[in-house]
């Protein structure tokens, strides 16, 4: 009913146990604070000059090492858990144990480091929680075998007590006909009738009595058999729920006091980034960003006061040497080997965590409190749904950022609990002040509401990952909006509300507008785009619209008006520096003739017709957001000929 694993088969963890148990001067970590502090040092290096070191003799017996959590760095997709204990070694050898971890710690990801002593082995061993031999198990299957035949035996008098009152009432039956028969005949016996009567009540009174027996000693088993047979029915699950042991044998030059560190991944466990903005009125100029990293974490582990940490980085790649190898075409055989060993041994944990998180954290949520453990497996899904959510959005995200060369580490800034069943945990991994220049900028052709930004310049000292931005003004919670990676010392513009004091308009010239269908369409269409200020004051902000660019030969672009003139950028991006007096409005055109082929249109309404019909994603995805009530409108060039040919 044990499994063991050898957790020193690969040459690269060989060579870190070396270089960590026979060259270690000092603990990696401060020891937790019931660890004893490392006797003196009168000569020897760390006591790990152990001439003849051996192994533990077999059969010996492991001293449960008591350890604590210190350290965890969290990926997208699984952590690293660095656990502490304090050990008294000697000059023999000693085989130490870490019991009751997780059945879905990775097995080649185990490093183990001590302050005093010499790594003599190290092995990972997972046994399961529970056997049909434990004298529990036995007990829990007698007592629901009792109780079984106790609800047997109470239904069993049931159903006889349930016949004998048929039989009474047969007999009742037959005395009444007989006694209808004699007094016909003039043959009746009082005293004779007298008996019948009492014999059927006494019998009928006696079987009704001993019915409501049977009936509330049936009801007084039922709820100990279900509470017995689901009991029964966990302990059969704990059958298939494994635990992980790690056994380190420690042997000293000399008896000393060593602090033991044991490290390993795991997955259940993720994180995303999100921050804060606040700015004051009376102060536009500055303006507080906070970061912060949200951990969900269903490892089956309770992270209680560890020191955290959020990594953007591959955890496959930050445990191998980098090197290159040969960049052959068409020959993906070596990749294929290379990325199967990486993968195997988290593959074997991430099936085990799946198979075995929801039972292992029922077993240990004694320390939650009484109401969500009632509605355990209700909390549990709800929180693993939202794990899920988040992993697979922070996996694509730090891929991406990968991708373009680029990884990031935080450390919060206070050490925080984080439970192990899957409650959201918020730390903040970043604070700084920012200068900012406020602007407003207005483009009537994608919203009819100027958008009043803050243009800023990342100088805190560490890159802004992508992700969710809660904006407050003067305290006061305003909205949400998102950033995209921002390295530092990159200059980024957040959007912070709606300037309303702003009047918006765009509309199309119909009079100065035209449509010649033919085989080579011609479109002439003149834009009238109105700014208006509303309010007691001047206000200055960027007007901004655009002509369009062609990138195909059959489609050319001419007959470019602008009122008043502006320079297009190389994206025909047109932008005006304006101020408004107080009710100042102003208006500007814009003119261009477009040729195309009139199968563009065509295609482009088959493509929106099939669009169309396609079912929404968030009709089967239930993480997918639900569209909006009014439909996006399209930027595409075809879908907007399309559409101006609608209204011409």
């Amino acid at each position: 009913m044990m499994k063991r694993i050898v957790a020193m088969g690969s040459l690269v963890f060989a060579v870190s146990m070396l270089a960590i148990g026979c060259a270690q001067t000092k603990a990696s970590t401060a020891p937790p604070k019931h660890a004893a502090k490392p006797a003196a040092d009168d000569g020897g290096p760390a006591f790990a000059d152990v001439e003849g070191a051996s192994d533990a003799p077999p059969g010996a017996e492991a001293t449960t090492l008591k350890s604590e959590v210190t350290k965890v760095t969290v990926y997208s997709d699984r952590a690293q858990v660095t656990r502490q204990a304090a050990a008294d070694v000697t000059t023999e050898p000693q085989l130490f144990a870490f019991r009751k971890l997780p059945g879905w710690v990775d097995d080649g990801s185990v490093r183990v480091s001590v302050s005093a002593g010499r790594i003599v082995d190290v092995r990972v061993e997972r046994s399961f929680l529970a056997r049909t031999t434990d004298a529990t198990y036995r007990k829990a299957e007698e007592e629901l075998k009792n109780l079984a035949e106790q609800l047997a035996a109470a239904t069993d008098e049931i159903a006889v007590l349930d016949a004998q009152k048929v039989q009474i009432e047969a007999i009742k039956a037959f005395s009444l006909e007989k006694i209808t028969k004699d007094t016909t005949i003039g043959d009746v016996s009082v005293q004779s009738y007298s008996d019948v009567l009492t014999f059927i009540s006494d019998s009928l009174r006696k079987t009704a009595k001993a019915r409501r027996e049977a009936q509330a000693k049936l009801e007084e088993i039922l709820p100990k058999h279900t509470a017995s047979q689901r009991k029964l029915e966990d302990m059969k699950a704990l059958l298939m729920l494994e635990e992980t042991t790690v056994l380190v044998t420690l042997q000293s030059s000399r008896p000393a006091s060593s602090t033991v560190e044991l490290t390993y991944m795991m997955p259940g466990a993720t994180w995303e980034p999100m921050h804060e903005l606040r700015v004051a009125t009376s102060d536009s100029k500055d303006v507080e960003v906070t970061s912060f990293a949200v951990v969900t974490q269903t490892s089956g582990e309770d992270w209680g006061k560890a020191e955290l940490s959020f990594s953007t980085q591959s955890a496959i790649e930050s445990v191998r040497i980098p090197e290159l190898e040969a960049l052959t075409l068409g020959d993906t055989t070596s990749a294929t080997r290379t990325l199967t060993s990486k993968m195997s041994s988290f593959s074997r944990a991430q099936q085990a965590f799946v198979g075995q998180s929801q039972l292992w954290n029922k077993v240990h949520q004694n320390a939650y409190a009484a109401a969500e453990a009632a509605n355990f497996e209700q909390v549990y899904q709800s929180n693993m749904q939202y794990l899920q959510v988040v992993q697979s959005k922070t996996v694509q995200i730090f891929e991406t950022l990968r991708s373009r060369g680029t990884t990031a580490h935080f450390k919060a800034s206070t050490m925080a609990s984080v439970r192990g069943d899957g409650h959201p945990t918020r730390m903040r991994i970043g604070s700084s002040k920012l200068g900012a220049k406020q602007k407003i900028v207005a483009v009537p052709e994608q919203s009819l509401n100027a958008a009043r930004t803050l243009d800023m310049v990342n100088s805190t000292g560490q890159s802004l990952l992508p992700g969710k931005v809660s904006l407050y003004q003067d305290g006061a919670f305003i909205g949400m909006t998102e950033i995209d990676f921002i390295a530092d010392g990159e200059s980024f513009s957040l959007f912070l509300n709606v300037a309303d004091h702003l009047k918006l308009s765009r509309t199309l010239d119909r009079k100065q507008s035209s449509l010649v269908h033919r085989q080579v369409s011609k479109m002439l269409v003149t834009f009238v785009v109105t700014a208006e200020n509303l309010s007691a004051e001047s206000t200055s902000f960027t007007l901004a619209d655009r002509i369009p660019v062609s990138e195909n030969r059959e489609i050319r672009i001419g007959s470019v008006k602008i009122t008043p003139a502006s320079n297009p950028d190389s994206q025909g991006i047109l932008r005006w520096e304006l101020t408004l007096k107080s009710k100042e409005r102003r208006e500007f055109r814009i003119s261009y003739q477009v040729e195309y082929p009139s199968a563009l249109i065509i295609d482009a309404r088959r493509r929106r017709s099939m669009e169309q019909a396609m079912p929404s994603p968030s009709a089967n995805d239930p993480y997918t957001p639900a569209p909006m009530a009014a439909p996006a409108r399209s930027f595409n060039m075809d879908d907007q000929l399309d559409d101006l040919e609608e209204q011409l």
